[in-house]
């Protein structure tokens, strides 16, 4: 049937012209479209904005330095929330390192770019989650700093004198504390209870310390929270013959559970934050496998790997009282066809080691002969990063539309740069 736009008001209606058998015409109007053609844009462009990458913010940084109208679109915190519930886990924009003592912290792997001057390489990376990364500023008052990558906003966090045993042993050289040589493991996360961690990296905070005293045969541990901005009591288990690895791994389950390998591979602490307890789980060696690494967490339970090569193999584990704990073997990924040659050459040597995991986006960082590289889960591809000999991988996972610390394009003097928040 033929249709006619007419304007009444500003308003646009589809309207219906018939003839009746004395050829007559007739109009008849459906019932009233409300929206104006501007506003039918807008909502298409909301959909086209929203299905861009959440790993290339500088496209959605692009879109709002076309045209006030569409700013309007992505400042709008309707776009925000639907953007983050549409893309779920937040992209992972970098990660990273301490394999360069005067070399930037943060490598890229998206279009978040880190200027510079922020490079953090003054600092030793002790934890990066949730949209938040820990730093250790040895010789400074306020030693350990928590900082979002994106907006650039600083938390500085002084130490306790009881926290002088977990991180550092007597007889130690001061000059190693400039090093960023600290004898314990820390882990920054998300303080709110049963949160999503799509928008909570402006939230409160908490940091665990988990350490060895007595050459090993006590673990202590204690927590800082940024709402009462103080270190708690610390508490202590006799553990002989553990050392905590200082340099694994840490994984966090809700914001109670806290869990830190052993130097030996064989076991992890979990220290409770509510209860104030810490314990030590077991973990299985695996015939012809060697003991598992600690890689994160997954569905609510601990990711660990081990590499047989030429396959990676997954277990999980989900902790019950007083240490005990079920083990299940989850995957086994085949690693010939996504790593090059040159890096499975001895199929009996442990030269392949997984060094990170990204939660959420679901990516293990792989150290081999051949370079650095992530193996996506979902996809069953491998990236290489490059010929990096980095010993621990630490991804920044966050929602990010553009800032100016972090994105960088040519802008209009009036765009507005966004942060989703």
């Amino acid at each position: 049937m033929p249709y006619a736009r007419f304007c009444t008001g500003g308003t646009y209606r589809l309207v219906n012209k018939v003839h009746d058998e004395q050829g007559i015409e007739k109009v008849i109007t459906p019932m009233a479209m409300p929206l104006s053609p501007p506003a039918l844009v807008d909502d298409a462009m909301r959909a086209v904005f929203m299905r861009l990458l959440a790993d290339d913010p500088m496209s959605l940084i692009r879109a709002a330095a076309v045209c006030r109208g569409w700013r309007a679109i992505l400042s709008d915190p309707g776009f925000a929330r639907g953007y983050r519930a549409l893309h779920g886990a937040p992209p992972m924009l970098g990660f990273l390192h301490n394999e360069y003592r005067r070399g930037n912290r943060f490598v890229s792997t998206s279009t978040f770019r880190r200027p510079a001057s922020h490079d953090h390489r003054d600092c030793h990376v002790l934890d990066s989650r949730h949209g938040l990364t820990l730093l250790y500023a040895p010789g400074y008052h306020a030693p350990f700093d928590v900082c979002d990558l994106v907006t650039d906003n600083w938390r500085e966090i002084d130490d306790d004198p009881k926290c002088h045993d977990i991180m550092h042993w007597p007889g130690d050289d001061p000059d190693d504390y400039y090093n960023g040589s600290i004898h314990c493991n820390a882990t920054v996360f998300c303080a709110i209870d049963r949160c999503d961690h799509l928008d909570c990296h402006g939230g409160p905070f908490l940091v665990a310390l988990v350490g060895s005293a007595d050459e090993g045969s006590i673990t202590l541990a204690t927590v800082y929270s940024s709402e009462t901005r103080q270190w708690s009591d610390m508490i202590s288990v006799q553990t002989p013959g553990l050392q905590i690895d200082t340099g694994g791994r840490t994984a966090v389950v809700g914001n109670n559970k806290v869990y830190v390998p052993n130097y030996e591979g064989d076991s992890v602490v979990e220290y409770s934050i509510r209860e104030q307890q810490l314990s030590v789980i077991k973990a299985p060696e695996i015939l012809d496998q060697g003991y598992l690494d600690l890689l994160g967490v997954e569905d609510g339970m601990l990711l660990f790997a081990s590499v047989r090569k030429p396959r990676l193999y997954l277990w999980s584990m989900e902790a019950g009282p007083r240490g005990a704990a079920a083990w299940a073997r989850r995957r086994v990924v085949e690693l010939e066809p996504l790593l090059p040659p040159r890096a499975l050459l001895d199929m009996s040597s442990s030269d392949v080691w997984t060094v990170g995991f990204a939660e959420g986006v679901r990516v293990i960082f792989l150290r081999t002969p051949a370079g650095l590289y992530a193996v996506e889960l979902n996809s069953g591809r491998a990236n290489k990063m490059g010929e990096f000999s980095i010993e621990k991988v630490m991804p920044y996972t966050r929602f990010c539309i553009g800032h100016g610390a972090g994105c960088r394009a040519p802008m209009k003097p009036h765009t507005q740069l966004l942060v989703v928040r």
